[in-house]
This record gives C-alpha cells, sequence and structure tokens, in this order.
C-alpha cells in the first residue's frame, strides 16, 4: 500500500492542502512573527553564510537570520504562507529569498549561486504524515547541505498541554504532523540512509516556560540538535 493510499485511509488530508487550509483559514498570522529561541540560542556565535530554512512558515526565523548577515532563504508548502513571510521581510527592509516548494522536489535555479549547497539547513518542527517518511524528509534537507555544513533539527519533545484541544478545533488531523522526535532519533535516521558520514555537534533537551492560549502557565519541552557534516562531503 502507498503512503498516499495510507494517508487516504487514515483520514490524514493532502499536507500542502492541509497546511495552506491552516494558514489561509486566518487573516491574521498564525505565528508571533519572533524567531524561535532555540534557534537563536544556537545560531548566535555561527559564521554567517548561506542558509536555508525547511518549512520556514510565515518566515520569522528567515528575517531574523537575514538580519544577523546570512544569506537567506525559506521555502514552505503553503503559498499564504510564503506571502506573509515575503511581506514580513519587506516590512522590515530585510533581503531575504522566499518559495512555495517542497523539499523532496525542490531545487535552487540554475543560475543560483547557492545551487552548491548551505551552509546551513534549518528545519525548525518540520511535520510529516506519517512516521516511515521522516528518514526520506531529513535526507531530502541534509542534501542540501554544503561540505563542512550544518544541519540543524529543532523538534516537539512533548505535546504542549493544549494540543489535543487544538487538533480537535482545526479538524483536519494536524495531530499526525506533530509526533515529539529526539536528537539521537534523527541521527540515527540520517546516518542510516545518507551516503555521507555525519556526526552530532550538539544534542540538547530545552524546556522554556511559556503562557497558553488560555493563559495560563505551562512549560514546553523542544529538541535540538546540529550535526556538521564530515570531511568526505
Amino acid at each position: 500500500m502507498s503512503a498516499e493510499q495510507q494517508a487516504a485511509d487514515t483520514g490524514v488530508p493532502d499536507s500542502v492542502a492541509a497546511w495552506e487550509e491552516r494558514y489561509a483559514g486566518t487573516e491574521d498570522s498564525i505565528w508571533s512573527g519572533n524567531p524561535n529561541a532555540a534557534l537563536v540560542d544556537t545560531v548566535t556565535g555561527l559564521e554567517p553564510g548561506r542558509v536555508l530554512d525547511v518549512g520556514c512558515g510565515e518566515g520569522a526565523d528567515v528575517v531574523w537570520m537575514a538580519e544577523h548577515g546570512w544569506d537567506a532563504t525559506g521555502i514552505d508548502l503553503s503559498t499564504t504562507a510564503i506571502d506573509r513571510a515575503r511581506k514580513a521581510a519587506e516590512d522590515r527592509g530585510i533581503a531575504a529569498d522566499f518559495a512555495v516548494a517542497d523539499v523532496s522536489t525542490w531545487e535552487p535555479a540554475v543560475d543560483d549561486a547557492r545551487r552548491g549547497g548551505f551552509d546551513l539547513v534549518v528545519g525548525c518542527f518540520l511535520h510529516t504524515r506519517l512516521p516511515d517518511t521522516r528518514e526520506e524528509l531529513l535526507t531530502k534537507a541534509a542534501a542540501h547541505v554544503a561540505p563542512g555544513g550544518r544541519l540543524l533539527l529543532i523538534s516537539h519533545a512533548a505535546m504542549p498541554p493544549w494540543a489535543a484541544a487544538h487538533n480537535e478545533q482545526l479538524a483536519h488531523g494536524l495531530d499526525h504532523h506533530h509526533e515529539p522526535v529526539t536528537p539521537n532519533g534523527d541521527y540515527a535516521l540520517l546516518i542510516g540512509a545518507s551516503p555521507h558520514r555525519w556526526e552530532i555537534e550538539l544534542g540538547e533537551l530545552r524546556t522554556r516556560e511559556v503562557t497558553s492560549p488560555d493563559g495560563e502557565p505551562a512549560e514546553l519541552s523542544r529538541t535540538a540538535s546540529c550535526s556538521p557534516t564530515a570531511s568526505d562531503r
């Protein structure tokens, strides 16, 4: 049975349609417009270079990295999200590139100087419809890392207390996209499928205090892993 048929049988909607529905379903931005705190902590101190944000959403991380000297590109499945990302960059007077694209098929333009690879590829909360597609997703993202570059993955270590109610409200199966992962788990998938050697430079579990949509205090758990490529890339 194909992944597409499995998705249909379990009620999981098409990824592009689901994410576009989520963004286009409101006139307001879904996210705060602030960069991910774990990304800021991890990227600060790295030498700026070429960066690709896979699944960039409304572009806050891309804009922040561009503001801090990175040659930044963001891609996302949702047209609405990319439109908002471009506007966010324009409003801040920031030069950044955005494209509506799926990392499994996307390539920079032939005349793009970044075609040789990116110094940093970022995946913040990369979500897959089915567990057995994450390995493919990670290897597709990793394929854009230049020799000597890094792959930064930030994921849910545990779901927020309000996640179940949130998914019921959305009513289109996004709970299938939110499977908690670990740095070691992602690393195992990556080295199992990639023809190149990888090593973990950073793998951490982090928590932070937040306020829930209902105004109640809560704690969120995040994992952050940064894997540099080995010399054989």
